[in-house]
């Protein structure tokens, strides 16, 4: 087994002691509860670090910095924007901490436009003020986030033509995969209920989780081919999806390989850490206490394997799915055998921290806001595929706030 990058090695002692060990006990309860929910997802593992387990534990990052967080597992962007809204209509209500919905979510950042339009075109009727702003980055993806399909579809992209890809429309992973059409001067159809022989294809699936499902259980439907007119059964041929999507297929399947991924387009996916505007101004200490303790858990991953090995604990605690080697071994790009043999890369994130954070949001040297140009790139991606879905998005500049990063550079 070939790694390509340094890979963790747990032994079974060590994963026994960790399933072993007690849940911490909540740290901070005398602290407003402040909730965010989130993917699973291994660019978050400083964040996981930081918390301590599904509520901010004792001595941990985000008690020590008076943010008693709670961690919430969702999948579904749709249900993520709902709880942005029921916090701000009780926000607006006159709750000053609403005790429902999201104070924060984590979304991938070339998904934020069509993500945070459909949200504040609803929040921001509540008030100027209302609406949901991007405040940081968690991590990155590096290679986890991918567009899998046959290997002749990466050797010769022109065969994808007339291929049929499960995923979630106009989200990230479906840029990745536009992306690379780009790159190749490849036909994109985005109508999912037609078939073109000429473009890739597309099967909508609710999250990554069920776009993974969906090419391991062999899902087949009807659609009417462009060309000749007559309806055509079309079998799912590859996927877009991220990890544990992407081991499901490997798992549970095989035959697909990474044609292309967030190792090729480094910058492409940011964990956007997105709030409330309103409470967020109204709370600058919590909102900083949050961000700091995320970027040190960033540094405290970084600095050696037993820190990965006890927030890969805390991940697969939070997100009720595998084991701590799992995500350990995963969060670094590997290459693994699949179900059929086949190599086939797999994982791949990296988390963030305050110096990262300054650099992509263009805060030193006078660099380029990379968060933002992500935005907006990939906004124009889906409003060129889908014109009368994305007429219009929010310009980075109104749904990005970098005043608190530039506090905590500054140690304020």
């Amino acid at each position: 087994m070939k790694h390509l990058l340094p890979t963790l090695i747990l032994t079974s002692a060590s994963i026994a002691l960790l399933a072993a060990a007690p849940p911490a006990k909540p740290g901070c309860a005398d602290k407003p509860e402040v909730r965010l929910f989130h993917w699973a997802w291994n660019a978050q593992t400083g964040l996981m670090y930081a918390a301590g387990g599904k509520q901010a534990t004792e001595g941990s990052l985000m008690c020590k910095n008076g943010v008693n967080l709670k961690l919430i597992r969702e999948d579904n962007t749709d249900n993520m924007q709902s709880q942005l809204l029921a916090f701000g209509e009780a926000l607006k209500a006159g709750e000053k901490n609403p005790s429902k919905g999201a104070h924060f979510v984590i979304i991938m950042g070339d998904g934020a436009a069509v993500f945070l339009k459909g949200l504040n075109d609803r929040l921001l009727k509540l008030g100027p003020d209302y609406g949901a702003q991007i405040v940081g980055i968690a991590g990155y993806s590096r290679g986890e986030d991918k567009f899998m399909g046959p290997a002749e579809w990466k050797k010769n992209p022109a065969a994808s033509k007339g291929g049929l890809v499960a995923g979630v429309l106009r989200d990230g992973d479906w840029n990745i995969a536009l992306k690379w059409l780009g790159d190749n001067k490849l036909k994109n159809n985005p109508d999912e209920t037609s078939y073109d022989p000429d473009a890739l294809n597309w099967v909508a699936a609710s999250d990554y989780i069920d776009a993974a499902q969906k090419y391991v259980s062999g899902f087949c439907t009807e659609l009417k081919n462009l060309k000749t007119g007559e309806k055509e059964k079309k079998c799912v041929q590859g996927v877009v999806t991220w990890t544990p999507g992407d081991v499901t297929v490997a798992e549970q399947k095989g035959g697909l390989v990474s044609i292309v991924s967030t190792y090729e387009y480094r910058s492409q996916m940011p964990a956007v850490i997105i709030g409330n505007k309103k409470w967020m101004s109204e709370n600058r200490a919590v909102v900083k206490g949050l961000l700091s303790s995320v970027f040190a858990g960033g540094d405290a991953v970084r600095s050696g394997p037993e820190n990965l090995k006890k927030a890969a604990a805390i991940s697969a605690a939070v997100y009720g799915e595998r084991d701590a080697d799992y995500w350990a071994r995963y969060f670094n790009l590997r290459e693994d055998k699949d179900k059929l043999g086949n190599v086939v890369q797999l994982g791949g994130s990296a988390v963030a921290t305050l110096s990262d954070n300054t650099q992509v949001f263009g805060l030193t040297g006078g660099g380029k806001n990379l968060v933002a140009a992500t935005y907006t790139i990939f906004a124009e991606i889906v409003r060129s595929q889908y014109p009368t879905f994305l007429e219009t998005y929010y310009p980075a500049d109104q749904v990005i706030d970098s005043s608190y990063l530039k506090e905590l550079a500054a140690g304020k």
